[in-house]
């Protein structure tokens, strides 16, 4: 019977020894393995698939759009002043010895009135002395054509033979033809003063109003000296200067109508005031403005103080007034009306598309005023006009309305690209 041999006392610490070398290995294989695989991953960052991002829609308010057919208004300042305006005067010397009451800055007065009396003494003398000078050139043409038919019997008696010259000398004629223009002068001669001494009563020559007096009782006028400015009530003219554009619009006596276009004149703003009185263009002036190359019109206004029953409830369009006037045109037909601030640069205004987007449209501006524009084509009845402002505004970038939260289906590159 064989016996086993006895291990050796260092195999344990052997195979002991070999684990803790094969552990210790693979720990650094992994550490390796991850430092590698992490620098990996540092020097080769993985690239991420970029998302699409939908565009953020700016929140715009629109209204619909549609043409009518309009009359054409636009306004202008202008200056009240009067149609007629003249300085009285006498047309005869003397003094005033008695005026009306209503010979005052102010007062007013009917044509025919009576205003100025001038002293008629002197001219009721003059009368009487031309009556008499008339009375004897009577007398003188009388006795003047007695003597002529005794020229005639003597020259028929004695029956001689005498030439034409001769024959108008004895029958006494150039004397009848003298006495016959005495008659003529004086005749004339007292006309004349009768008509001076009606003249020493100034009367009112039109309906007006004392602007200015300067004379008073007392006073020694003569003929042409100023009694007092007066102007006419019947009518005013306001003078409005209007850009040369617009008068195309309008209707102007004389030039494109026999009558003028309406207006509406209101003593203040339109809208701080209604008190408003109706007038009508009357002329265009030849020139332009000197300053600010404008059109002058004038537009007349009938009975401007109120002065008839008929207008006792209107109010007073006093001279020197500044108002404001607004003209009312020619029919327009077919045309878009837009507040002036909703045109953009270039004439284009901007549209909410049916895909929800901005569209910038070219327009044709057919007339504009200080806060309308009027476009005449390139519109479609029921477009929506946009009435918000946009910054960066561009063709085709998305939008919605208030209560439609929804982006534009396919939005256009370019509006994607804006948005990102």
């Amino acid at each position: 019977m064989s016996s086993n041999p006895a291990p050796t006392g260092d195999t344990p610490v052997k195979a002991s020894t070999g684990r803790t070398l094969l552990q210790i290995l693979l720990a650094i294989i992994v550490i390796v393995g991850a430092a590698a695989l992490a620098s990996y991953y540092i020097k080769t960052p993985p690239k991420a698939k970029p998302r699409e991002r939908m565009p953020i829609a700016p929140l715009v308010t629109a209204r619909s759009i549609s043409p009518q057919d309009i009359i054409y208004e636009f306004d202008a300042m202008g200056t009240v002043g009067s149609a007629r305006e003249v300085q009285l005067s006498p047309q005869v010397s003397g003094e005033v010895i008695r005026m009306s009451p209503d010979m005052v800055p102010g007062g007013y007065f009917k044509k025919g009135d009576h205003l100025v009396s001038i002293d008629p003494t002197d001219y009721e003398i003059t009368i009487l002395q031309l009556k008499s000078d008339l009375e004897k050139a009577y007398s003188d043409l009388v006795l003047e054509m007695g003597n002529q038919r005794i020229a005639v019997k003597e020259f028929e008696i004695l029956g001689q033979k005498v030439s034409d010259t001769e024959k108008k000398l004895m029958l006494r004629e150039p004397q009848l033809g003298i006495a016959k223009a005495n008659v003529e002068n004086a005749k004339a001669k007292l006309k004349k003063a009768e008509i001076d001494l009606a003249r020493t009563e100034v009367t009112a020559p039109f309906n007006g109003v004392i602007l200015s007096r300067s004379v008073n009782i007392g006073s020694r006028v003569s003929s042409g000296s100023p009694l007092a400015q007066i102007a006419g009530t019947d009518q005013f003219w306001i003078k409005v200067s209007v850009p040369v554009s617009q008068l195309q619009w309008l209707n102007i006596p004389g030039t494109t109508s026999d009558t003028g276009s309406s207006a509406l004149i209101f003593l203040e703003n339109k809208n701080k005031s209604t008190a408003q009185r109706a007038g009508r263009v009357i002329r265009l002036a030849a020139d332009l403005e000197t300053e600010g190359r404008m059109a002058v019109l004038y537009v007349a206004v009938n009975d401007p103080l109120a002065l008839t029953p008929e207008n006792s409830q209107q109010p007073k369009l006093l001279l020197g007034s500044f108002v404001q006037v607004i003209f009312q045109g020619r029919k327009l037909n077919d045309v878009y009306v837009i507040d002036r601030n909703h045109l953009h640069e270039n004439d284009t205004l901007w549209l909410f598309s049916t895909e929800n987007t901005l569209e910038i449209r070219p327009v044709d501006v057919l007339a504009r005023t200080r806060d309308k524009v009027y476009i005449s084509s390139n519109l479609e009845p029921g477009s929506l006009l946009i009435t918000s402002q946009l910054s960066n505004a561009a063709n085709g970038m998305p939008l919605q309305l208030p209560g439609n939260n929804t982006t534009p289906k396919n939005p256009p590159k370019s509006a994607m690209e804006k948005t990102q």
